[in-house]
This record gives structure tokens, C-alpha cells and sequence, in this order.
């Protein structure tokens, strides 16, 4: 059996998606589609607007066959630790390809400036502009300018660079494979035809307006009869209280810079509101992105240490959901050394070393926090999709 894996959050899922997926379908006529998909916690340092068992539920009835979590350790961070993870749970798993969608559409060329952003001369021009106060987009972007000649990339490109990248780094035989990002880029508000993209849907959900247009049969069912959407501005006591709390601890947070902690605290102690807090701890060198993943890390307690720790190895595979599909090629995988898959948490203590069993509780702690704001019902095993026909 073959399977080709796509790395995903469905925050929530739409019709941009289902173009992904049949495309991916399309250019694998005869593999499984493995999803490897951000939980309660996405990578822009959100919590997710829906939990991670009702993003299974769409994306099973939309098509995928067989879903598995990103822990929050990989799916809250930057574009490059979101993809080692990402990349490395497809490497578990024995994909054969990924495909991603890009602003450019061309593997080719993506693959040549993944090769040439590796140069030291990249590496030194980046941390030099980092060093100077530009933030982490404007350094890239004005490296690229300067040292390849490349225009600026958009959000699609840059983490399929470090899909790319993340394959070699974990010594990977997996193919990539990029699809033109169609009609609306990721951060677009605008609506083109029945497109638009997840932050104008999040938009749209938030004031209670018409979607059903602009996402699929299955998602506009499941999101009609959602009640709980989720947002950063709940959590905004919850952070207030853990950056007062933990002040002396601040620096260990990952994302953390020199400084920035002071910055946090101070504007914490006098700020009620979360819109307030925020606009008073912004600038120029930090993005909205690398603000709200701070913000995260600090309401988990994710620490440099911990990320150090998950970019050695893979720690564990949790399934959230399979198709009849999906079963047939875990069972498949049984014919390997499987034995990070997690489909239950029985005898996890005997099946995992401490170490591991400790990220796997540092995952589940996270959404217990999430389910502090959105008490969405637990699930101890896989959700197992019966279709109602063949495709």
C-alpha cells in the first residue's frame, strides 16, 4: 500500500481545502490520504476556533482517510519547527509523497532556493537583519533580495520551503509536490466565487454571518450546529494570570526574547482588556504570528527545552480518525516497527519511556487548558468514519 500525507489545520474546513485534497487525489490516483493536522492549537499561535475531534469529523467526511494530530509542541510554532514536525510524522508513517499549496505552484524552484537558503552566507545576512530589529518575514524577505535575488514570498511559499527543507533533515525519501494556491491567498478577506479563506471564515463565524457558500456541504453541517467557537481574547485571564504567576520563569518560554518578557509583564499588570494588551506589547519587529505564539507558549508552559527535546526525533503518532481506508493501512503498517502509533492511551506507561509519556501529557494538558473555554466532549479512542458508499 502507498499513502501520500498533506499537513493541515481546517481552522475550519472549506472549499479551498476540498480543492487540495482532490487535486492531492488526483496526482496520487491510488494512494491513501494521510492528514496530518494542528489539534486545539494552530501555527499562528491561536487556539483553534474548533476542537481537534470535530476538525477529524470534517475532514474524514470530506474525503481524508486517515487523521492524525500535530501535537502542540509543533503545531503552535514557527514555519520551520511546524513542518519538522509535520514531515517527520509523515516519515513515521511510510508516506511515499506530500503535496502543499504554494503562491508559486513550482516544485522546482522552491526546491532551488530551499538548497540555497541553507548557504551559510543566507544563514549570516538573516540573523544579522534579525539582530537589527527587522522581524523574522522582513529579515527573510530582504535576504532573499539581497543574496538570491528573489522577490518577496508569501506565507505558502515560505512553509513549503521548510517542507522541503524538513525532508532533508530528517534524511527523507519522501516526494514533494505543490499546487498552485487558487483565487485567495491564506490572509485574503476578500471572497472570490465560492473561495475564501480561513481567516475571513473565522471572520464571518465570529459575526454570526452566511458561510454556506464559501465551505463545503459537510463543514457548513457540523459549523451550523457548533456553539463553542474559540478565540485568543478568552484565554486573555488565563495568560494575564500565568505571565504574573511565572515572572521569574519567563525566559524559558519558547519564542522568548531578552526583554521581551519585561514588556509582557508590565503591560499585563495594567491591561484588563485583550485587544488593549496586545496593541501596547506589538511592534515592528515582532508580527502579529510570533506575538500570539508567545502568548501560547506562555499559557502552556512551553519551553525552549521542550522544543530542543521534539526536533531529535519523533516522539509518537497519535491517530484521531480513520475510514475503512485508514484502518486497512494502519494495519498495513503493522508489517513495521509501528510502535509510536498511539490509538489508545492503555498501557501507555508500559508502551513509552517517560520522556515520551510526558510529551504526550504535556499535549493533553494543553487541551484540558483549551477545554477550560470550549468543554468540547473527549474522545479516549479514534473516531471511525463509515461511509455511507464508495467512492
Amino acid at each position: 500500500m502507498k499513502a501520500t500525507g498533506i499537513v493541515v489545520e481546517y481552522n475550519p474546513f472549506h472549499n479551498g481545502h476540498k480543492y487540495h485534497l482532490q487535486k492531492t487525489k488526483e496526482l496520487n490516483p491510488n494512494n491513501i490520504i494521510i492528514a496530518v493536522m494542528s489539534g486545539d492549537f494552530v501555527q499562528r499561535g491561536e487556539p483553534s476556533i474548533i476542537d481537534r475531534w470535530t476538525k477529524t469529523k470534517m475532514a474524514l467526511a470530506n474525503g481524508v482517510d486517515l487523521v492524525i494530530e500535530l501535537p502542540v509542541f509543533y503545531s503552535s510554532q514557527s514555519a520551520e519547527i511546524f513542518a519538522k514536525g509535520a514531515v517527520g510524522i509523515l516519515e513515521e508513517l511510510k508516506c511515499e509523497s506530500m503535496v502543499f499549496g504554494s503562491e508559486s505552484g513550482k516544485i522546482d524552484e522552491l526546491k532551488r532556493i530551499s538548497t540555497l537558503q541553507e548557504s551559510e552566507e543566507f544563514k549570516i545576512k538573516l540573523k544579522e537583519r534579525l539582530k537589527s530589529g527587522d522581524s523574522y518575514p522582513t529579515a527573510h524577505s530582504s535576504t532573499m533580495k539581497e543574496i538570491l535575488g528573489e522577490s518577496e514570498l508569501n506565507s505558502n511559499d515560505i512553509l513549503g520551503l521548510e517542507y522541503i527543507k524538513a525532508i532533508r533533515y530528517w534524511k527523507s525519501s519522501i516526494i514533494p509536490m505543490t499546487l498552485k494556491r487558487e483565487k485567495v491567498g491564506y490572509h485574503d478577506t476578500n471572497i472570490v466565487g465560492d473561495f475564501a479563506s480561513a481567516t475571513k471564515i473565522r471572520e464571518h463565524l465570529k459575526k454570526n454571518e452566511e458561510i454556506s457558500s464559501i465551505v463545503t456541504q459537510e463543514s457548513f453541517n457540523t459549523l451550523k450546529e457548533y456553539s463553542n467557537f474559540t478565540y485568543m481574547e478568552n484565554f486573555y485571564p488565563f495568560i494575564r494570570y500565568e505571565l504574573i504567576k511565572n515572572s521569574n520563569n519567563l525566559s524559558d518560554i519558547q519564542d522568548m526574547e531578552i526583554g521581551f518578557e519585561n514588556r509582557l509583564l508590565e503591560n499585563a499588570i495594567k491591561s484588563i482588556n485583550y485587544d488593549e494588551f496586545f496593541k501596547s506589547i506589538s511592534n515592528r519587529r515582532y508580527t502579529t504570528g510570533r506575538v500570539q505564539r508567545v502568548l501560547t507558549h506562555t499559557l502552556l508552559a512551553l519551553t525552549t527545552n521542550i522544543t530542543e527535546e521534539v526536533k531529535k526525533s519523533i516522539p509518537y503518532v497519535r491517530v484521531l480518525g480513520f475510514n475503512s481506508k485508514g484502518r486497512e493501512y494502519l494495519s498495513y503498517l503493522k508489517k513495521f516497527d509501528n510502535s509510536k502509533i498511539i490509538t489508545s492511551y492503555k498501557k501507555m506507561n508500559e508502551n513509552f519511556s517517560p520522556e515520551v509519556c510526558s510529551l504526550i501529557e504535556f499535549n493533553e494538558r494543553s487541551s484540558q487548558i483549551y477545554r477550560l473555554i470550549n468543554n468540547y466532549n473527549d474522545y479516549k479512542s479514534p473516531i471511525i468514519f463509515k461511509e455511507e458508499n464508495n467512492e
